[in-house]
C-alpha cells in the first residue's frame, strides 16, 4: 500500500475546515468510536450508530483517504480478548475504505465490582513482560485476520513505570513485530512526554526501534498540569517533537503517513492558520526526505508566497 502523506485526526472543529478542503492534508485519521454507542456485550445491537457522524463520514470519504486510530479495543487486558468490538471495526472499515487501522498499545478495562468491562478511565502501566508478550501476538494475529488491514499498536505515556520487568519498552515492541502481524504507529509527542516527566532518552528509543516496523507516526502538542506534562493534545507541537520527527521520518522505509492531533477544545487557542502551520511543517518534513512523493496545498501555498491568513 503506497504511502499517503500528511493526516489530521478528525474532530467536529475540523467539520467545515475539511468539507471546503481549506486545510493542507493528504487524509484523514477517524476514532471509530466516535461514530457509535457501544451499549455492552450481550446487548443486542450492541453497536447503535449516530446518523450525524455516519453521514460526515460517508462525505469525508468520498472526498479523502481514511485511515482509522481506535481507542476501545484494551487489547492488553487480562480480562478477555473482544472479538466483536474487532469485528465491529472491520466491518466499518470495509463499509468506508479505511486504509489501515490503529489502536494503543494499552489496558483499561479491568474487572470491578463483579463487572468484567469495567473501564479504568486511564491507560495502565504495563509490564514488559513475556507473559503478556504470549497474550498479545495470537490476539494481534486473530484481530489483523478480522480486520483485512495491518493493526498498529501505539506506544503510550508511562506515568507509573512498572519495575523489573523481562525486557525494557524496545525490546518488547521489537518482539511484537517479529512474531506478529503488529505494525507500530509510533507517537512522538508520547516519547517526549515520557522524556519531560521520566528522564527517558528518546533518541536511543529510537535507536533501538526497529524502524522498519513503522507505519505511522502521531505528534501534537500537551500542557502541564501541577508539575506533570501530560499528553493532552493542546495545540502546536513542541519543538523537540519536529527534531525527533526530522530524525525518524528518515529511517522509517514503510512510513504511510504523519498525522497530527488535537483535542477540538483548544481549537480556538490554535485556530485555522495555526493548524494550518502545523500540518504545513509536518509537509514539508515528509516530503524533505521523499522527494519521489507529490506536492501538497500546504507546499503550494509556501512556494507560491500565499499569507497564512489568505490560505
Amino acid at each position: 500500500m503506497r504511502p499517503l502523506g500528511v493526516g489530521v485526526l478528525y474532530n467536529r472543529a475540523l467539520t467545515e475546515l475539511l468539507l471546503v478542503r481549506a486545510l493542507p492534508v493528504d487524509y484523514v485519521e477517524i476514532i471509530p468510536e466516535r461514530c457509535w454507542t457501544d451499549r455492552g456485550p450481550g446487548a443486542r445491537p450492541r453497536f447503535v450508530e449516530h446518523p450525524r457522524d455516519r453521514d460526515t463520514l460517508k462525505t469525508l470519504a468520498q472526498m479523502y483517504p481514511l485511515v482509522a486510530h481506535g481507542v476501545g479495543l484494551s487489547i492488553a487486558s487480562a480480562t478477555r480478548f473482544d472479538a466483536e468490538h474487532v469485528q465491529q471495526l472491520g466491518a466499518w472499515r470495509r463499509r468506508f475504505g479505511v486504509r489501515w487501522v490503529s489502536e494503543h498499545l494499552a489496558a483499561v478495562r479491568v474487572t470491578a465490582d463483579g463487572v468484567v468491562d469495567h473501564h479504568a478511565g486511564v491507560a495502565l502501566p504495563l509490564p514488559w513482560d513475556l507473559e503478556l508478550l504470549r497474550l498479545l501476538v495470537p490476539r494481534v494475529r486473530q484481530a489483523a485476520d478480522i480486520l483485512g488491514c495491518p493493526l498498529l499498536l501505539e506506544n503510550g505515556t508511562v506515568l507509573t513505570p512498572v519495575p523489573d520487568t523481562d525486557l525494557t519498552e524496545v525490546e518488547f515492541l521489537n518482539r511484537l513485530t517479529a512474531e506478529s502481524p503488529c505494525r507500530l504507529l509510533l507517537d512522538l509527542h508520547n516519547l517526549f512526554v515520557n522524556s519531560v516527566n521520566l528522564g527517558l532518552d528518546a533518541y536511543a528509543f529510537v535507536r533501538g526501534l526497529d524502524l522498519t516496523a513503522v507505519e505511522e507516526i502521531h505528534i501534537a502538542g500537551g500542557n502541564e498540569l501541577d508539575g506533570i506534562y501530560l499528553d493532552s493534545h493542546a495545540g502546536a507541537c513542541p519543538p523537540e517533537v519536529w527534531r525527533l520527527l526530522e530524525t525518524v521520518v528518515p529511517q522509517a522505509p514503510n512510513l504511510r503517513g504523519v498525522t497530527f492531533e488535537f483535542h477540538e477544545s483548544y481549537f480556538a487557542g490554535l485556530g485555522r492558520d495555526g493548524l494550518r502551520r502545523e500540518l504545513i511543517q509536518a509537509g514539508q518534513v515528509w516530503h524533505s526526505s521523499r522527494p519521489e512523493a507529490g506536492t501538497t496545498q500546504g507546499e503550494i501555498d509556501v512556494a507560491a508566497g500565499v499569507p497564512a491568513s489568505d490560505r
